[in-house]
Protein backbone atom coordinates (compact mmCIF):
# COMPACT_ATOMS: atom_id res chain seq x y z
CA UNK A 1 0.00 0.00 0.00
CA UNK A 2 1.01 3.71 -0.82
CA UNK A 3 0.39 6.18 1.29
CA UNK A 4 1.56 9.97 1.08
CA UNK A 5 1.05 12.81 4.08
CA UNK A 6 1.44 16.28 3.38
CA UNK A 7 3.58 17.46 5.93
CA UNK A 8 4.08 21.41 4.28
CA UNK A 9 3.38 22.97 1.44
CA UNK A 10 2.37 26.49 -0.23
CA UNK A 11 4.57 28.36 2.30
CA UNK A 12 8.20 29.74 1.97
CA UNK A 13 8.36 30.46 6.70
CA UNK A 14 6.48 28.21 8.67
CA UNK A 15 3.48 29.74 10.42
CA UNK A 16 0.93 28.38 12.77
CA UNK A 17 -1.50 27.20 9.77
CA UNK A 18 1.24 26.39 7.51
CA UNK A 19 4.36 25.08 7.06
CA UNK A 20 7.10 24.75 4.70
CA UNK A 21 7.43 22.04 1.88
CA UNK A 22 7.80 18.22 2.89
CA UNK A 23 6.11 15.13 2.01
CA UNK A 24 6.81 11.58 3.60
CA UNK A 25 6.12 8.80 1.02
CA UNK A 26 4.91 4.94 2.36
CA UNK A 27 5.72 2.74 -0.16
CA UNK A 28 5.64 -1.22 0.66
CA UNK A 29 6.67 -0.84 4.06
CA UNK A 30 9.42 2.10 2.77
CA UNK A 31 9.55 5.40 3.91
CA UNK A 32 11.01 8.51 2.10
CA UNK A 33 11.07 12.33 2.82
CA UNK A 34 10.46 14.63 0.10
CA UNK A 35 12.01 17.74 0.78
CA UNK A 36 12.33 19.44 4.31
CA UNK A 37 11.56 22.95 4.83
CA UNK A 38 11.57 24.24 8.61
CA UNK A 39 9.82 22.65 10.78
CA UNK A 40 8.97 19.47 9.19
CA UNK A 41 10.15 17.56 12.64
CA UNK A 42 7.62 19.36 14.42
CA UNK A 43 4.64 18.13 11.29
CA UNK A 44 6.29 14.48 11.47
CA UNK A 45 5.68 14.63 15.15
CA UNK A 46 2.12 15.78 14.73
CA UNK A 47 1.40 13.17 11.70
CA UNK A 48 3.18 10.13 13.68
CA UNK A 49 6.10 9.47 11.84
CA UNK A 50 8.37 7.44 12.93
CA UNK A 51 11.63 8.87 12.80
CA UNK A 52 13.68 5.89 12.54
CA UNK A 53 11.72 4.44 9.40
CA UNK A 54 13.34 7.20 7.06
CA UNK A 55 16.52 5.89 4.93
CA UNK A 56 15.77 7.87 1.80
CA UNK A 57 15.58 11.69 1.93
CA UNK A 58 15.32 13.26 -1.54
CA UNK A 59 15.60 17.58 -1.72
CA UNK A 60 14.19 18.99 -5.27
CA UNK A 61 16.33 22.56 -4.66
CA UNK A 62 18.46 24.43 -2.53
CA UNK A 63 15.95 27.07 -1.88
CA UNK A 64 15.34 27.52 2.12
CA UNK A 65 11.86 26.31 2.08
CA UNK A 66 12.99 23.12 1.06
CA UNK A 67 16.16 22.56 2.88
CA UNK A 68 16.43 24.56 5.99
CA UNK A 69 14.73 22.22 7.62
CA UNK A 70 17.36 18.87 6.78
CA UNK A 71 20.44 19.68 9.21
CA UNK A 72 17.80 19.71 11.96
CA UNK A 73 16.70 16.66 10.96
CA UNK A 74 19.95 14.97 10.58
CA UNK A 75 20.87 16.11 13.88
CA UNK A 76 17.58 14.76 15.65
CA UNK A 77 18.39 11.35 14.29
CA UNK A 78 21.62 11.44 15.99
CA UNK A 79 19.90 12.27 19.59
CA UNK A 80 17.34 9.36 18.77
CA UNK A 81 20.27 6.88 18.53
CA UNK A 82 20.09 6.37 14.63
CA UNK A 83 22.80 3.78 13.68
CA UNK A 84 22.10 2.88 10.06
CA UNK A 85 22.89 5.31 7.10
CA UNK A 86 21.07 7.54 5.60
CA UNK A 87 21.04 8.30 1.83
CA UNK A 88 20.15 12.41 0.77
CA UNK A 89 20.38 12.68 -2.41
CA UNK A 90 19.67 16.35 -3.81
CA UNK A 91 21.20 18.72 -6.15
CA UNK A 92 24.95 19.53 -6.22
CA UNK A 93 25.81 21.72 -3.28
CA UNK A 94 23.56 19.93 -0.90
CA UNK A 95 26.91 18.20 1.04
CA UNK A 96 28.98 21.41 0.78
CA UNK A 97 25.56 22.62 2.81
CA UNK A 98 25.59 20.05 5.00
CA UNK A 99 29.17 19.87 5.83
CA UNK A 100 29.49 23.40 6.66
CA UNK A 101 26.37 23.94 8.54
CA UNK A 102 28.19 20.87 11.06
CA UNK A 103 31.16 21.62 11.02
CA UNK A 104 30.60 25.47 12.05
CA UNK A 105 28.02 23.68 14.67
CA UNK A 106 30.36 21.50 15.78
CA UNK A 107 27.98 18.87 15.00
CA UNK A 108 28.62 15.56 15.14
CA UNK A 109 26.21 12.89 13.34
CA UNK A 110 27.23 9.62 14.40
CA UNK A 111 26.07 7.56 11.48
CA UNK A 112 27.00 7.31 8.00
CA UNK A 113 25.63 10.59 5.75
CA UNK A 114 25.38 9.30 1.85
CA UNK A 115 25.16 12.11 -0.49
CA UNK A 116 24.34 11.59 -3.92
CA UNK A 117 24.47 15.12 -5.97
CA UNK A 118 22.70 15.10 -8.99
CA UNK A 119 21.34 17.25 -11.65
CA UNK A 120 18.93 14.40 -13.11
CA UNK A 121 19.26 10.75 -12.74
CA UNK A 122 17.13 7.77 -13.05
CA UNK A 123 17.86 5.01 -9.92
CA UNK A 124 16.62 1.68 -8.30
CA UNK A 125 16.43 2.39 -4.25
CA UNK A 126 16.71 -0.44 -2.42
CA UNK A 127 16.19 -3.06 -5.40
CA UNK A 128 12.48 -2.06 -5.29
CA UNK A 129 11.81 1.34 -6.18
CA UNK A 130 12.36 3.63 -9.46
CA UNK A 131 13.37 6.68 -8.80
CA UNK A 132 13.44 9.49 -10.93
CA UNK A 133 15.29 13.19 -10.19
CA UNK A 134 14.72 15.75 -13.18
CA UNK A 135 15.84 19.13 -13.25
CA UNK A 136 15.51 22.06 -16.19
CA UNK A 137 19.10 22.80 -17.37
CA UNK A 138 20.96 23.49 -14.58
CA UNK A 139 17.97 25.35 -12.83
CA UNK A 140 16.58 23.54 -9.89
CA UNK A 141 13.70 25.56 -9.00
CA UNK A 142 11.94 23.71 -12.41
CA UNK A 143 12.71 20.44 -10.61
CA UNK A 144 11.02 17.60 -8.91
CA UNK A 145 10.90 14.10 -7.61
CA UNK A 146 9.10 10.74 -8.99
CA UNK A 147 9.40 7.44 -6.99
CA UNK A 148 7.60 4.75 -8.68
CA UNK A 149 7.20 0.91 -7.37
CA UNK A 150 8.66 -1.43 -9.39
CA UNK A 151 5.71 -3.61 -9.11
CA UNK A 152 3.69 -1.37 -10.69
CA UNK A 153 6.52 -0.19 -13.38
CA UNK A 154 7.77 -4.05 -14.09
CA UNK A 155 5.93 -6.39 -16.42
Amino acid sequence: STYLTILGFNSAIPTINSSPTSQFLEMEERHFLIDCGEGTQVQMRKAKVRFSKINHIFISHLHGDHCFGLPGLVASFRLLGRKTPLNIYGPKGIKKMMDTIFEITETYKGFEVIYHELLSFKASVEGAFSVDVFASAEEWSNSGVSIRSKAFTSK
